[in-house]
């Protein structure tokens, strides 16, 4: 009933040079390129800018947040208190035009001197996590507000999607993914090549016919069951993303309605749901379908593709879809994924098919010794091509969510050692660690003794002697607790995805950041020098036009510094645009160095425009 054993090398042949060059090209590409992660749509700057302290009697008509991430603006919102907890904004947050990365909210008129919080909600556009955080800025001489009286400052930065329900969902559908992928790609990449050997065997005396169809037979139940799971993942997901997005509402149908027809995680519903339904369709065909070898070859084959697919949505909805170079992100996410389920499913695949297996195979044949031993060197490679992808994957990803890109730092290894998000990836790379002595185990001690096994007929040293049972039993058993392994590891996998990446954390406690805003031509800006000592600083400039737009389109922005207690010369710096961040021109330098008062210019020239150009004094 199978194909010949032409088609399946060929179709694993082409199945794994394809895979190697993809990845050979992703390493490559990301390697020369920056490895930058965000982590949820954390707070990146504003205006005012956090902690700063604003000329006595001026204050801010607007607050504008900008987040690492794009966010959605239906599900998200700012509020502004002052020092005894009353609301001083006109409750019309919402998203700056043209920035999908940023909210804005108008104050009341004419506020008076004094210390002021700015509390903000967010669902990440890109990983559908939500933030709630706060800071604080000044009007006046007023002291900041204290960590004890800035309203919900002890949620800053908050990881409150890492709970009970959001890692039994996210396990879910990561055992509906790798059990749909690893039963198919055990069919097509194990069973199938294995089974044709065995055909060819004259030593086998057992049914094969029989045990084809039950081994194909398990496996289309495998695929039926992690459809199901995908199914009653995917729509617990909906409402605890519903949850999410509307405050811990999860049936709120104008919620639901929002979150499905008007945001990034609806096309992304739908479009898995699809997939799901297809998956569905297609396996029915294949369970009740005529014995034709091209349907019986090809349709496992598309269930495959589809639970790629599947595995993509996921990825679309994750960590790897806010980096830099997000579908390169992406797609190596993609073969991670893949490359989990590959190795994990199949070991879910290949623990349900022995016991089936087993029962026809007879008993004191060797028949069972030469099923082994035709099975586990081909699991065997399989498992190989997914350790290599996972090793490589694994570290790429490690560094661009832990390390920031350098390991060499000290800040990354403490992260990997006392973050949250470091210490889930501890686990997981310890539970990897154990999986890979029992895959090595089986591959240099198991498989071989039982290829020698098979290879011979004496009835007390061969396939049918004690010592092959007693081989039989081990494996059975360490392939056992491979399985257990890899569903704690999935587990993890659910928590670790609930959590952020500690490389993009944001502290917002005080500092003297040196704030300066105001209007200059037809521009108006916000400039801000953090932490504004001596030594080096990080100068960002936001910059916007008369009717608020970013101002996007400069042939430069420099700015200019004078000291004024000694004749020092005069310091020159390129703001350079900041990816992601329209309007928003930053560097960071040490032309601050030496106390005393200072004038800094701001200089910008535009085509088709006067240069506009204002000083100011400050004191370091």
């Amino acid at each position: 009933m199978y194909s010949s054993p032409t088609k399946t090398i060929r179709f694993v042949s082409i199945w794994l040079g394809k895979s190697a060059r993809i990845l050979a090209l992703c390493v490559l590409v990301l390697l020369l390129s920056p490895l930058r992660a965000s982590a949820h749509a954390q707070y990146d700057h504003s205006d005012p800018a956090a902690n700063a302290t604003l000329p006595p009697s001026q204050p801010p008509s607007v607050v504008r947040v900008w987040f690492s991430e794009d966010i959605e603006p239906a599900f998200s919102r700012l509020e502004v208190y002052n020092s005894a907890r009353q609301r001083v904004d006109s409750s019309d947050s919402h998203a700056i035009p043209n920035d999908p990365a940023g909210l804005m909210v108008s104050l009341r008129p004419q506020l008076p001197d004094g210390g002021y919080t700015v509390v903000y909600r967010n669902v990440s556009r890109d990983d559908g996590h939500s933030v709630v955080g706060s800071f604080s800025f000044v009007v006046g001489n007023a002291p900041q507000p204290t960590p004890d009286n800035a309203l919900l400052q002890q949620l800053q930065s908050s990881s409150d999607s890492f709970n009970g329900w959001s890692i039994t969902i996210r396990w879910i559908n990561y055992l509906g993914m790798a059990g749909l992928v690893g039963a198919m790609t055990f069919l097509l990449l194990i069973v199938r090549p294995a089974l044709i050997l065995l055909k060819v065997n004259p030593a086998m005396k057992s049914d094969q016919e029989l045990l084809s169809v039950r081994s194909e037979r398990v496996l289309q139940y495998v695929a039926v069951g992690s459809l199901a799971l995908l199914l009653v993942g995917w729509v617990a997901f909906t409402l605890y993303q519903a949850s999410v997005a509307g405050a811990g509402s999860a049936l709120n149908m104008d919620v639901l309605r929002s979150l499905l027809f008007a945001s990034h995680f609806g096309s992304i519903w739908l479009a898995r749901l699809g997939l799901i339904i297809l998956a569905g369709l297609l396996w029915l065909f294949w369970r009740y379908r005529n014995d034709e070898e091209g349907v019986s070859y090809l349709l496992p084959v598309y269930l495959f593709l589809l639970g790629i697919a599947v595995m993509m949505t996921t990825s679309l909805n994750s960590h790897a879809a806010a980096n830099s170079n997000a579908g390169l992100w992406i797609l190596f996410d993609v073969l991670h994924l893949s490359a989990t389920g590959f190795w994990i499913g199949g070991l879910f695949a290949f623990i349900l098919i022995l016991p089936v297996s087993l029962r026809i195979l007879l008993p004191g044949t060797g028949d069972r010794t030469r099923f082994f031993a035709a099975l586990i060197p081909y699991f065997s490679r399989v498992a190989i091509a997914s350790v290599i992808c996972l090793l490589v994957t694994g570290l790429l990803e490690a560094g661009s969510h832990v390390a920031g890109g350098d390991w060499l730092s000290v800040s990354a290894w403490v992260a990997l050692l006392t973050s949250p998000y470091g210490i889930a990836l501890d686990i997981k790379v310890g539970l990897f660690v154990i999986l890979l002595a029992l895959g090595a185990f089986a591959l240099r001690k198991v498989s071989p003794r039982m290829r020698a096994f098979a290879a011979d007929s004496s009835p007390d040293t061969g396939a049918s002697s004690l010592g092959a049972g007693l081989l039989q039993r081990v494996f059975r058993r360490s392939i056992l607790v491979e399985g257990l392994i890899g569903v704690m590891v999935l587990l993890v996998v659910g928590g670790l995805t609930s959590l952020s990446p500690p490389t993009q954390l944001v502290s917002t406690s005080a500092s003297k950041a040196i704030v300066k805003q105001g209007t200059v031509g037809s521009l108006n800006y916000n400039l801000v020098a953090n932490p504004g000592t001596v030594g080096s600083n990080v100068f960002s400039l936001q910059l916007s036009d008369a009717s608020g737009k970013p101002v996007t389109s400069t042939e430069s922005v420099l700015l200019r510094f004078t000291m004024l207690d000694m004749e020092m010369g005069v310091q020159e710096i390129t703001l350079k645009p900041v990816t992601g961040k329209p309007g928003l021109y930053s560097a960071t330098e040490s032309v601050l160095s030496m106390a005393g008062d200072w004038q800094m210019t701001i200089l910008v020239r535009r085509a088709g425009f006067d240069d506009a150009r204002t000083s100011f004094r400050i004191v370091i």
